[in-house]
């Protein structure tokens, strides 16, 4: 009898812990950090296509600026285009009828925009423009061999703001 008393008071041999929990939380925590990994990932995606849709709708708008630009480089204009646009105001009597002040601006569907420079070169010249909100864009005009025709419009070199114009 002495014996079973001994076991009633004696203290349980410990058991083995129970890892049903940990393991349920160390999985719930994993689930956890891949869902808001994914979700990061997921949005990061969608700003960079965010991105590259506005960066293309920029080029577009400075197409068209570029466009505009050659279209009014005709006519009395295209004599204009010879010299640097820096030397526009001094042209008076060479360019006879041209209005440089036509070529230095202008506006596209809800655009405006403005001449930066224009710098010719042999068969070729430079063309920079901005946008009214700061953007701006190079672009390369194929001339011909008179200088005073462009027949074509390379393509478009997103140029950065300048530290001095507003953000859009």
């Amino acid at each position: 009898m002495l014996g079973s008393r001994q076991s009633i008071f004696a203290t349980p041999k410990p058991r083995a812990s129970g890892f049903v929990l940990p393991l349920a939380l160390t999985a719930s925590a994993v689930l956890l950090l891949s869902s808001a990994s994914i979700h990061t990932l997921s949005l990061q995606g969608r700003l960079r296509l965010q991105a590259a849709i506005e960066r293309d709708q920029s080029a577009d708008q400075l197409r068209s600026a570029a466009q505009a630009f050659t279209t009014m480089a005709s006519g009395a204009q295209a004599c204009l285009l010879q010299w640097p646009s820096v030397d526009w105001g001094l042209l008076q009597n060479s360019c006879s009828g041209s209005e440089p002040i036509s070529l230095q601006e202008g506006s596209v569907a809800d655009q405006t925009w403005r001449l930066l420079s224009w710098q010719p070169a042999a068969g070729s010249g430079d063309l920079r423009l901005a946008l009214a909100d700061g953007r701006r864009a190079s672009f390369r005009l194929e001339l011909a061999a008179d200088g005073a025709q462009i027949l074509g419009i390379g393509a478009v070199q997103l140029i950065g703001r300048d530290r001095s114009e507003p953000f859009s």
